[in-house]
């Protein structure tokens, strides 16, 4: 065998050689099984090979992660730099996934951030990091009270819509229950408002010139007719409508009056 015989887990790029007629330098584990090797990748050739160190990832106790030469990442142990030289300490990266990944319960520190002390200068990360909120829960957490924002904004608005009563010479717009005749009409029927009253209800008057009572359906948002006969001074009755016969048993001499509350 001659040639390539390792490949770095990551880039994938050649690491070690068995070349025919060269001194064995020692044995490495391939997809063959052990294999004699008589050359492996240094620091020194990779950056000629590659480019200079751009970037070296260690752990949080010093231990060797990846390091990059150029543009090309390698996790073999045999291109790690350190002790060469060939690398200044800006390219460093220290990998702490408690970090990375974990809210810091001692100092509030997001993930991703450096732990501080009562002084609020950088210190090592708090043993204690690893407990708080994970990244995971922060960005849930968020989204619920975004959620939770965006509803109270809407209905806000929406109380604010209900509570304004439309003004005299709006168009409503009611849907028939049954489809009309009229293949032309498009299942809307328009009526000018004309009189507002309490109760989110008004009388309004249709292009026949017919005039009838409006409700707005507090949930919905719609308007439908109803039976508009004076419940009280200031209400109508909001029973009976297209097609239903309203069953209440109305005040003689009853009559509603105007009411700028609407609510």
């Amino acid at each position: 065998m001659s040639g390539e015989v390792l490949r770095d887990g990551w880039c994938g790029e050649p690491i070690a050689w068995a070349r025919v007629g060269d001194p064995v330098i020692g044995r490495e584990w391939t997809e063959h099984g052990w294999v004699a090797v008589t050359d492996r990748l240094s620091p020194a050739e990779a950056v000629r090979k590659y480019g200079p160190i751009t970037e070296l990832v260690v752990g949080r106790h010093g231990g060797f992660e990846s390091v990059t030469y150029g543009e090309t990442q390698f996790v073999s142990r045999f291109v790690d730099p350190r002790g060469t030289g060939l690398y200044d300490d800006t390219v460093v990266v220290v990998h702490d996934p408690a970090r990375d990944d974990y809210e810091c319960p001692v100092c509030q520190a997001a993930p991703g951030e450096q732990c501080v002390n009562k002084k609020q200068q950088p210190c090592g990360t708090h043993g204690k990091r690893s407990q708080g909120r994970s990244r995971w829960e922060i960005e849930r957490a968020d989204a619920a009270a975004r959620k939770a924002r965006e509803e109270a904004e809407a209905a806000q608005q929406w109380q604010r819509e209900m509570a304004t009563p439309p003004a005299l010479g709006a168009v409503l717009e009611v849907k028939r229950w049954m489809p009309a005749d009229d293949t032309a009409s498009d299942g809307v029927d328009r009526y000018i408002v004309e009189r507002t009253y309490a109760n989110r209800t008004v009388q309004a008057s249709a292009d026949s010139g017919e005039r009838v009572f409006l409700a707005r359906n507090e949930y919905t948002g719609d308007w439908q007719v109803i039976c508009g006969q004076p419940t009280s001074m200031r209400l109508p009755c909001r029973g009976g409508g297209v097609g239903v016969l309203c069953k209440v048993r109305h005040k003689p001499g009853l009559h509603l009056r105007e009411d700028s509350s609407w609510t």
